[in-house]
């Protein structure tokens, strides 16, 4: 058991060291990131489940959002 968690951990670290040397630059050129700072936000507005009021974007001004689009098919 120790012996193949040590290897299993060995294993991890060799297939991060390529990585941990690299640039960021290099490392998000395959990404397709669009900055977003400056644009004006998307129209978004939400209902909640609580109490059935709609939340919509302008009114977090000036607070962190983190907005999570998840999806199942």
């Amino acid at each position: 058991m120790r012996s193949s968690l040590t290897a299993a951990l060995a294993l991890v670290l060799l297939a991060a060291a390529p990585v941990a040397g690299a640039p960021l630059d290099d490392l998000l050129a395959g990404l397709n990131l669009i900055a977003l700072h400056g644009a004006a936000p998307a129209a978004l507005a939400l209902e909640r489940l609580a109490d059935g009021k709609t939340v919509a974007l302008p009114q977090l001004r000036g607070r962190p959002v983190i907005v999570y689009f998840w999806a199942t098919w």
